[in-house]
């Protein structure tokens, strides 16, 4: 270690430590990772010389290069490089004065340097450029200073810290006195000790060591307070702890008798505390030793400590004393070996990587044996200053430091994984193990007392004990209202206990009653003619419910029932079960449910176990099982199967007499052995249940309840008992019913009460809107865990109460309820299962039967007067289970669940899952154990053994098997289920199979399931054997395979569909073979679609170029003769294969040919082709290979042209055809002369629009894009932009050149809801021109993209209307989800004149004379708008005035929408533009002859606008819906671009126009030309007439798009966030617009507020622009939102910056084009996350939330700001002297420094946003819009109630 290096080395570079190393490549993972700064922060009183002190700093830093080096990155590996000079000592004085007497308003000094030092320790470094090191000297006063020094671990280690404070102490005292330095130079820099670690690489043999000792090591799973991060934090908090004197010195003197140090001591009461908090018997804790074993490196400073890895074994439940000695010994192994860099060791052990932990360990201790005080500066006294450091690097760090004769221990944690209570408790509890351990050592750990009196307490006798009655989730329980200990206003024993006696608590029906069988009779003699349940169309009214129920007690009880016996009942659903199961029990008997789904044997077991002596069935089933008699309920009631298979009516003999002891029913759940065993329960403690139940959920009399489950296991106790013993009436419905069907059904039923396994609920809701299904009063979850992010949104639906009930068969159905709120704080994964219930206790116990601390697993046991008698026969499993109660009364019991529980802080419990093998699966529970078995029993099957996968509400079975040896083949996964459903349930047949070699075994031999692999990472589950693919071009075929599904083998016959592919990962595929096989036959989407195995398209590729690809592909299995062909054209941009849904669903004897237009197939490098050439060519391929009966069918505007185009040219060549279809258009064309003619033209430039626009668009119409790549998206959209211009020439040229007509029918086929295809029931005939014979077919609530969606019914569509059209009626459809809407033959002789003369027809030039006459009103009205203000404003100065003008002119208008909107849709549009037109007019008269007169007054002008804000309403919403009409539709969409136009070029030029005018003629000139421009609009209106033709109409109101949007929003919390985001953002923003007018008179003239309007209007006109050219982000567009808003906020800032045309210009520029780029993103947000037909119900919403800011920021904000501030900023005024130098003082300044406020609060709302959670990760939490015609299938299947359609979604 003599090796020195030149300084010249030092500065070029020098390699880091293996130390350093470490740290460095974990501040590449996390550059602003400040966890690992190391910080003293001192409090320094006394006179102290500021100056001494900032020399002692500089002379240390100059001493030691280590403190001035950097590490920056060289050839990519770090390197040290030291400069020349480091950072100084930071003096700030925060003393305000002399004396530090000042105070200000953020707290005093000590409040601003304890934000300061917090700044500085936890500000992360840039260890690339450095420095590496900061520090700082504060002020507080004259005798009283903070130094804080903060460096970075790379540099430095705790040794090193206090080398820096006696160095520091000592030149300090030195450069005070006026001495120079009395140091010697170091030893040794910390450059050359690394170049020493390079070159000593460490001993092999302590590397075997450490290999060794941590083989597979545990990861410590600590209960956590919140999910763990997929990605490691490190925010942090600390909980400080001082263990006492007399204990500090107990426990070193037991160090010192046990021969272990103080550090080994506290490492086994560490490590003890972990294992009884994790139940682990093997724990890592990780520790820091110094690493300075030679003289030369003690005054050294650099990071020379390592991480030593302490493996606590402790197995065996030792004693405290035999675990010091473990830890003694692995201690002092691990010292010996030591020098091994901890980075090495992970590198050699090979530990995978785990980003959400650290490796190796996860909790740190650390003694510090170094006093922790600060340097002892002359004539100063120190003590510790908090810095705030607020970051963790483990899970759980433990540093504890000795301090005057005290332990000082201070927890460190991870803030994301804990709250400071939980760590609190930890503290304590870490103390109140070490009295346990000194008092007695030979204590074993597990006995350790962890817990004081008052938290033993809490739990005991509070949180286990059954809580008052009402809301689970309320306080209920007697705790304070944080949750930290008992409240002292409750008994906690209140209500506790369970009654005496034989009657029951509770009160109405339940009161007194004394036997299940009580309940239906009490019921019947209150309401005997009330419905008590329903099956079907059949039901029993209470009266008749018990007389049958009687009827056959009294057969049974001649055939032996009574009490004591068992009775099975075998019964579908059914009214019968409901006679049965009171009948049972009025017999005296128990009666045994089976369900007569299962297995044969398992139900001959149940029935031999139980000792059933009579079953009750039906005949139908009563081959399914049989006992001694059998008693049927079919046919004659009462029908008794003798032994000997004799019939006979037996006999009625009075009911049995049963009490509340007697047995009630025995309920079979699965068993570990493989045979099921049966739970029997007796009437008592049902009752109890009951009574429980009926209290806490508040149970009403007389409601409707849904039973869905089968009565064969206790989930259905709840809804069956409950509905008959409150007069209520019980709907028996099928398991199996749909979610459509049930919601119908529980909407006709009022279904008050409905109990289900969150599975089968979520299952339900994937096929309908939630709310639907929910009942009206409660909903009750239970039978599984469920996800309890997905419980609270069911609760935040608003539609009933929602509980998660929890309970095992053995204690009665249920014992614990939680009560879900929709504002819980989701902290977990899994729903909380709540307090007890009455009669009932729960305890979360340890292996010795003690209670475990709040938040520590342990096994959930229950008590009380709940359990059953035990398990039918079985007495020894009954003495294992159920044990005497050690914390209830004498014969008190209690049952051991196996369920792993902990208390929450709350008092709930939280269920985390089974100690053994037992599991639930859709609500039954299964022993993993019995499905083994079944596996193990299957021919070919040597070992088995299955696991459950899957999250709550979502578990599967896995089966893992191993092949038996011999020659017989492995059996499939078919033959697998076929076997098992033999013998089990369908519920416990496994859904995955994977076969393995060997199962992974622990080391004492059990199956290790952790180590079982995941189904989905392995080859999924083939029939086929594996077949390795041969060849290189196979080969590269099938890895492309895998690489796209993720998979890690394909074999060279499986099928890429069938592993899991579809069409864009098959996109995918092709992109891969065409770089991998380049200069081979390239291969297209099409080919992997018709050869999908490897095998297949290697050969396809190997054969090589055969010629000229055809056109025609295919897509239905070849046939000889069929008896119908389609030919299908792809939509613009979209490949052959599109059709391949469509080819799947027709009917056989169909063949169809998709055509794969070149230049649409992303797999082939084609250039698009002329339409016509492409048309020429498909149709001679039609002629040549298609014979018999031929159909066509295109869709959108490319498919369609090129369709009309192959139809002409087939006809033209002599072969008929028997229709053409065309989907999703109708003929569009360009106008070519004229006005319209050249506006066409000019916006041909529409192509400069971006293809992120484009690709947005698409989008939300509905196409799937995701998945494809930047460069595939691009060429989708190229094609898509020749196609679409190809296909507009061509109409073009059609409509104005003629064609001949076609003799085949066209037929349009339109969604209904698509809206390319708007007015269909008119532009249909629009086809005419080229078929005389039209018609219409439209699919209910079909979007534009219904080929891919709705194949099924297109299939019909091209197959039965065509045929029908000769028909004098076409017939109904099969599916009645289609409709022909029209149809028209033009060549009919009998057929109508479709143009009549009465109305005149739509042409461009009556469009034309329309609009302009509209443009003229508009820029009229647009003027007097503007001018009316100003003029206003600059006549009185009053901003108040002028912000209500603005508001009237705008909001009236607004409010009344909704009403002119439902007005325009029911009247002609015409009159109600007339009507608007001359309200308007007269306005304006009557305004200009009150100002021509002199009579105008202000308040005039307040109803005045109010009523042309209203006319104008109704003229503008009337003008565009009648647009439609007046010009042809082909025409539509370029019409449309003229009014769009023309009216933002009049919104555009109006207020420089405005301003013009007001200064050359004034406010009275204006309205003058505004009453001419109006009497011309009113002239042309009474000239022109209107066609009678379709006019645009809303499809909902605009109440109806707000309610709608507000529904869709708020059920989406990214989409709430993002409301209140713009709420506020408009709430600020309203009063920047207003005042651009004011702020620049203040100044300026009328001209310079006009040049500002302008640019306004200009900055508005670029942003659109550059967002239609750019497109808008790809990605991350709720960022794109924030930074726009974020720019706005900085034009804001520099308007009112200075008092200039400039700067105004510039800020009114800037904020209306950042407006502008805002809401483009925020539009393409729309576009990407809400589904197409709900765009116009989130703008709407969007619109009412922005404009009702409106009024509140323009009308109140502006004047009030105006005068609180103009006062201000006046010469003399309060701000002039300060905010006044910035923005300037005199008249207007006020107005700027509003803007700067105004500014500051966007910047803020933006930055606020950008760290919100919900809205910074807006992009990646909500996800992308599902397709419109998936949104269109869900509002069918509510509708209809069918669900055998694809997946649908919810519809809002």
């Amino acid at each position: 270690m003599q090796t020195r290096l030149p300084d010249a080395a030092r500065t070029d570079g020098v390699p880091l430590s293996p130390g350093q190393e470490r740290l460095w490549f974990l501040y590449q993972l996390t550059p602003g990772d400040a966890s690992y700064n190391v910080y003293v922060s001192e409090r320094l009183r006394g006179p102290l010389d500021p100056g001494a002190l900032v020399r002692a700093f500089d002379e240390v830093v100059a001493r030691h290069a280590v403190l001035r080096t950097r590490y920056p990155s060289q050839d990519g590996r770090p390197v040290q490089v030291a400069d020349p000079a480091g950072p100084g000592l930071r003096y700030v004085d925060l003393s305000g004065g002399p004396e530090g007497q000042a105070r200000d308003a953020s707290g005093g000094p000590e409040r601003r340097a304890r934000d300061l030092v917090a700044e500085l320790t936890n500000r992360g470094f840039d260890l690339d450029g450095g420095p590496v090191l900061r520090a700082a000297l504060i002020r507080l006063a004259a005798d009283d200073h903070v130094l804080c020094l903060v460096i970075h671990h790379i540099a430095v280690d705790g040794w090193s810290l206090g080398v820096l404070r006696a160095e520091l102490t000592a030149l300090y005292g030195a450069f005070a006195a006026g001495l120079p330095s009395p140091l010697p130079p170091p030893a040794l820099q910390y450059a050359d000790y690394a170049l020493a670690c390079r070159q000593d690489p460490g001993r092999e043999e302590d590397l075997a060591y450490w290999r060794t000792r941590l083989a597979d090591p545990p990861v410590l799973a600590l209960p956590t307070d919140r999910p763990r991060p997929r990605v490691r934090t490190a925010n942090g908090a600390y909980v400080a702890r001082r263990i006492p004197g007399p204990l500090a010195a107990e426990v070193a003197r037991l160090a010192r008798t046990e021969r272990c140090t103080l550090f080994m001591t506290l490492t086994a009461a560490f490590q003890a505390l972990l294992a009884r908090h994790t139940g682990q018997d093997d724990v890592c804790v990780g520790t820091q030793v110094a690493a300075r074993d030679r003289p030369e490196l003690e005054g050294m400073i650099g990071f020379v400590v390592n991480t030593l890895v302490l493996r606590g074994d402790l197995s065996g439940d030792p004693s405290f004393r035999d675990l010091m000695r473990r830890t003694r010994a692995a201690a002092l192994e691990a010292y010996q070996r030591q020098s091994t860099p901890f980075d090495t060791l992970v590198n050699e052990l090979g530990i995978d990587r785990d980003l959400s932990r650290t490796p190796l360990f996860q909790a740190q201790l650390v003694l510090h044996n170094q006093s922790q005080a600060g340097p002892s500066l002359p004539g100063i006294t120190t003590e510790l200053f908090d810095g705030g450091f607020a970051l963790a690097k483990f899970d759980l760090s433990l540093e504890i430091a000795q301090e005057e004769g005290e332990l000082r221990a201070h927890f460190a944690y991870n803030s994301d994984l804990f709250e400071p209570a939980t760590v609190e408790r930890l503290a304590a509890r870490f103390e109140a193990l070490l009295r346990c351990a000194v008092a007695d050592p030979g204590t074993r750990l597990s006995e350790l007392e962890l817990l004081d009196d008052d938290e033993r307490r809490l739990i005991l006798e509070h949180w286990s004990r059954p809580g008052p009655p009402g809301r689970a989730d309320a306080s209920g329980g007697p705790m304070s209202p944080d949750g930290s200990g008992p409240r002292q206003d409750a008994d906690p024993l209140q209500d506790s206990g369970p009654p005496q006696g034989g009657g029951l608590r509770g009160s109405g029906p339940l009161r007194g009653v004394t036997t299940l069988h009580g309940l239906v009779e009490r019921a019947a003699a209150r309401t005997p003619e009330a419905v008590a349940v329903v099956f079907g169309d059949d039901a029993l009214t209470y009266g008749e419910l018990d007389a049958r129920a009687d009827r056959l007690a009294a057969v049974l009880r001649g055939h032996g029932a009574g009490p004591g016996r068992r009775v099975a009942i075998c019964l579908e659903q059914s009214l019968d079960l409901a006679v049965a199961v009171p009948a049972v029990l009025k017999a005296g008997g128990a009666y045994v449910p089976l369900d007569p789904e299962q297995p044969a044997d398992r139900l001959a077991h149940m029935v031999a176990d139980s000792g059933a002596g009579v079953l009750v069935t039906t005949r139908a089933l009563a081959d399914r099982v049989s006992a001694g008699i059998t008693v049927l309920l079919d046919g004659a009631e009462g029908t008794a199967v003798l032994p000997d298979g004799r019939e006979e009516i037996s006999g009625l003999l009075p009911p049995g007499e049963a009490g509340p002891d007697d047995l009630a029913y025995v309920i079979y759940t699965s068993g570990s052995t493989g045979r099921p065993k049966g739970v029997a329960v007796q009437h008592r403690q049902v009752l109890n249940y009951l009574a429980d139940a009926h209290e806490r959920f508040e149970v009403v009399d007389g409601a409707g309840y849904a039973l869905l489950q089968s009565l064969s296991f206790d989930f259905g106790i709840t809804i069956f008992y409950l509905a008959l013993a409150t007069g209520g009436c019980l709907h028996l419905v099928p398991s199996r019913i749909s979610g459509p069907d049930l919601a119908d059904y529980a909407d006709r039923a009022r279904i008050d009460y409905l109990k289900i396994t969150p599975s089968h609920l979520g299952a339900l809701t994937a096929e309908v809107d939630p709310r639907r299904l929910l009942p009206r009063r409660l909903l009750i979850l239970g039978g599984e865990g469920s996800a309890w992010e997905w419980t609270r949104e069911l609760a935040a639906l608003g539609v009933c109460r929602v509980v998660n009930h929890y309970g095992p068969t053995e204690a009665t159905v249920g014992v614990t309820t939680y009560e879900v709120g929709a504002g819980d704080d989701v902290r977990g994964p899994v729903t909380p299962i709540g307090r007890p219930l009455g009669h009932a206790r729960t305890y979360v116990l340890d292996g010795r039967m003690r209670p475990v601390p709040i938040g520590v697993a342990g096994e959930l046991c229950l008590g009380g007067d709940r359990l059953a008698r035990g398990y039918l026969g079985r007495p020894d499993l009954t003495a294992e289970k159920f044990l005497p109660d050690p914390y209830g009364g004498p014969g008190d019991r209690l049952y051991r669940t196996g369920d792993l529980a902990r208390w929450l802080p709350d008092g709930n419990l939280e269920f985390l899952g089974r100690r053994d093998l037992q599991v639930k699966i859709r609500g039954y529970r299964v022993e993993l154990g019995e499905v083994d078995e079944a596996l193990r029993a299957l021919p070919g099957v040597a070992h088995a053994v299955v696991d459950a996968r899957g999250g709550p509400g979502a578990l599967e079975l896995a089966a893992y098997l191993v092949a038996a040896d011999g020659p017989a083949p492995r059996p499939g996964v078919g033959e697998l289920r076929r076997l098992l459903q033999a013998v089990l349930p369908d519920y416990m047949v496994p859904t995955r199979y994977v076969w393995l070699d060997r199962l992974p075994l622990k080391s004492h031999g059990k199956v290790d399931r952790a180590a079982l692999p995941e189904p989905e990472t392995a080859r999924p589950d083939r029939e086929a054997a594996f077949e390795a693919p041969s060849g290189m071009v196979e080969e590269a075929v099938a890895s492309a395979f895998g690489e796209v599904l993720g998979l890690d083998r394909v074999g060279a016959a499986d099928d890429f569909f069938d592993l899991g592919g579809h069409s864009l990962l098959a996109v995918q595929v092709v992109a891969r073979l065409r770089r991998r096989l380049d200069g081979m036959r390239p291969v297209s989407v099409m080919d992997l679609f018709q050869h999908p195995t490897a095998r297949g398209l290697a050969t396809l590729v190997a054969a090589g170029d055969d010629g000229p690809r055809g056109l025609l592909y295919e897509l239905t299995p070849r046939i000889a003769a069929p008896g119908l062909t389609l030919v299908c054209v792809p939509y613009g941009g979209g490949s052959a294969v599109v059709y391949q849904p469509l080819a799947d669903a027709l009917p056989a004897g169909c063949a169809l040919h998709a055509v794969a237009v070149p230049g649409h197939d992303l797999g082939l490098a084609e250039e698009p082709r002329p339409l016509a050439e492409v048309a020429a060519e498909c149709a001679a391929e039609i002629l040549r290979k298609v014979t018999g009966p031929l159909v066509l069918y295109g869709h959108c505007g490319v498919g369609g042209a090129l369709t009309v185009e192959i139809a002409r040219r087939v006809e033209a060549a002599g072969r008929l055809l028997d229709a053409v279809y065309l989907g999703g258009l109708f003929p569009f064309a360009r106008p070519t002369r004229g006005v319209l003619g050249r506006w066409a033209r000019f916006t041909g430039l529409e192509r400069l629009r971006g293809d992120r626009g484009q690709v947005n668009w698409l989008t939300g119409m509905g196409a799937d894009l995701s998945g494809l790549t930047e460069e595939q998206l691009a060429f989708v959209v190229r094609n898509m932009r020749h196609d679409s211009r190809q296909a507009e020439e061509y109409f073009t040229r059609l409509v104005e050149e003629g064609a001949e007509p076609l003799s085949a029918p066209i037929i349009s086929v339109v969604g209904e809801r698509d809206p390319n295809t708007e007015f269909h029931a008119e532009r249909y005939t629009e086809w005419d021109f080229l078929s005389p014979r039209t018609a219409l077919a439209v699919l209910d609530e079909g979007g534009h993209y219904f080929l891919k969606y709705r194949a099924e019914e297109l299939a019909e569509i091209v197959t039965t209307v065509h045929p029908a059209l000769t028909a004098p009626a076409v017939p109904e459809p099969a599916t009645p989800t289609w409709r022909v809407a029209g149809r028209s033959d033009s060549s009919a002789p009998s057929a109508p004149a479709r143009r009549g003369t009465a109305a005149p027809e739509p042409s461009l030039g009556r469009f034309l004379a329309v609009a302009i006459g509209q443009l003229v009103t508009i820029v009229g009205a647009t003027l007097t708008e503007f001018a009316i203000p100003i003029s206003t404003y600059l006549d009185n100065r009053s901003l108040t005035q002028f912000a209500v003008l603005q508001v009237l002119a705008l909001i009236p208008g607004i409010l009344v929408a909704p009403l002119a909107g439902a007005v325009v849709d029911r009247a002609s549009r015409r009159a109600v533009m007339l009507g608007g037109n001359i309200a308007a007019l007269a306005v304006q008269l009557l305004t200009g002859t009150l100002l021509w007169t002199g009579e105008l007054a202000v308040w005039h002008l307040y109803p005045l606008l109010t009523a042309l804000s209203i006319a104008l309403t109704f003229q503008r919403l009337a003008y565009v819906s009648a647009v439609p009409q007046l010009v042809p539709k082909r025409y539509l969409g370029h019409a449309n671009g003229v009014v769009q136009m023309t009216t933002g070029v009049a919104q555009f030029v109006a207020p420089l126009v405005a301003v013009g005018l007001l200064a050359a003629v004034g406010l009275e000139g204006i309205l003058a030309l505004d009453v001419a421009g109006y009497v011309a609009g009113v002239i042309v209106l009474l000239c022109v007439g209107f066609p009678a033709r379709l006019a645009g109409e809303r499809r909902e109101s605009v109440g109806a798009e707000i309610a709608g949007g507000f529904r869709l929003q708020m059920g989406q919390r990214g989409f709430r966030a993002m409301l209140v985001f713009f709420a506020l953002f408009n709430l600020v923003l309203s009063p920047v617009f207003l005042l651009f007018s004011p702020l620049t008179l203040s100044f300026g003239t009328l001209a310079d507020a006009g040049y500002v309007a302008l640019l306004g209007g200009a900055g508005a006109v670029t942003g659109g622009l550059v967002m239609s050219v750019w497109g808008g982000p790809a990605h991350r567009r709720m960022h794109g939102v924030l930074l726009g808003t974020l720019a706005l906020a900085a034009c804001c800032l520099v308007t009112g910056a200075h008092g200039s045309l400039l700067f105004v210009g510039f800020g009114a520029f800037g904020v209306a084009c950042s407006l502008a780029l805002v809401n483009g993103v925020y539009a393409t947000i729309v576009q990407v996350k809400v589904a197409q037909r709900f765009h116009g119900r989130v703008f709407a919403l969007n619109q009412m939330v922005a404009l009702s800011t409106i009024p509140l920021g323009v009308a109140v904000i502006a004047p009030l700001g105006e005068r609180l501030l103009e006062p201000m900023f006046m010469p003399g005024g309060l701000l002039a002297g300060t905010a006044g130098a910035v923005v300037g003082v005199g008249p207007g300044r006020g107005i700027a420094f509003m803007y700067v406020v105004c500014g500051l609060l966007v910047a803020l709302i933006a930055l606020v946003a950008l760290r919100s959670r919900t809205l910074s990760r807006f992009d990646d939490e909500v996800p992308d819009a599902v397709a419109d015609d998936l949104v269109g299938i869900q509002a069918l299947n509510d509708r209809t109630g069918t669900t055998e359609r694809k997946e649908a979604v919810p519809c809002p």
